[in-house]
């Protein structure tokens, strides 16, 4: 791996409530958070793609009205990924993989702004996808996606995980199973020149709920979850992946403030 940063695909503003600690503070403000990879012969990829073109040009004609106001979507045209990317001289050509925490729309809507890209994901979020078992599930994101790839996570436990797939076989990219949010999310380990991080998608969207007690997960953790029990195994293979020796940072999608601390452009 040559180089590791991350990038926000604009912002969501929701009420404070919904993810702040039981008696703490802050605000509602929350990251769209992609990991950016460039890869040894100069391909990239990416963890997530957050809002496409369209919806970042104009999040109520790409989403709709209502779902844009309820989500508190903060977007301009040029928070896209690709119009990211090309401001730091990577062509959207470049682009070749783009590995799916879970299809929810915010994370993938922008896949299809990389036409060479091939959409790598768990076996079991493209059968949930395809049940259509959640609500934020939407069949215009893959409609236009020319390659999935679905992993099988069917190799040995790692990062505190129970289960992974090392997708290129190298190391330097190994999706976990972080299901909990939906039923087939992944966590995505990456090992760079940077130090080790795990994209760890929406498992948690602020990185205290990893305590689950005495606080819990978030209100909105709570009412999205897939299943509640499965979430609160992954807050476990979550704390037991912070006290790995490889020493990871994990990388909430949407935890605004870990964003804050992350490289953010390439290297020069």
């Amino acid at each position: 791996m040559r180089d590791l940063f991350f990038l926000t695909c604009g912002e969501f503003r929701v009420p404070p409530a919904f993810v702040r600690a039981p008696g703490g503070d802050g605000d509602g403000r929350l990251s769209n958070t992609v990991a950016v990879v460039v890869r040894d012969r100069g391909d990239v990829l990416l963890v997530d793609a957050g809002w496409s073109r369209e919806t970042c040009a104009d999040a109520r004609a790409g989403i709709g009205l209502l779902r844009a106001a309820a989500l508190g979507v903060r977007v301009r045209a040029q928070d896209s990924i690709a119009a990211q990317l090309a401001a730091h001289g990577i062509g959207a050509d470049r682009v070749t993989t783009v590995v799916a925490t879970h299809l929810h729309l915010d994370h993938v809507g922008g896949v299809v702004d990389f036409p060479n890209a091939e959409l790598a994901l768990g076996q079991r979020e493209l059968d949930a996808f395809w049940k259509r078992r959640s609500p934020g599930y939407r069949a215009a994101d893959l409609a236009r996606v020319g390659r999935i790839k679905a992993v099988a996570l069917d190799a040995g436990p790692t990062y505190g995980f129970s289960a992974s797939a090392d997708l290129f076989g190298d190391g330097e990219v190994v999706l976990l199973d972080a299901r909990g949010h939906t039923s087939g999310s992944v966590a995505v380990a990456l090992r760079g020149p940077r130090g080790t991080y795990v994209h760890v998608g929406d498992a948690v969207y602020r990185t205290w709920e990893m305590g689950m007690s005495p606080r819990g997960p978030s209100l909105s953790a709570r009412l999205l979850a897939w299943r509640r029990s499965e979430l609160a195994r992954t807050y476990g293979a979550l704390r037991a992946c912070e006290a790995d020796p490889r020493r990871p940072v994990l990388v909430p999608s949407h935890d605004a403030a870990v964003f804050a601390r992350l490289p953010r452009a390439p290297q020069a």
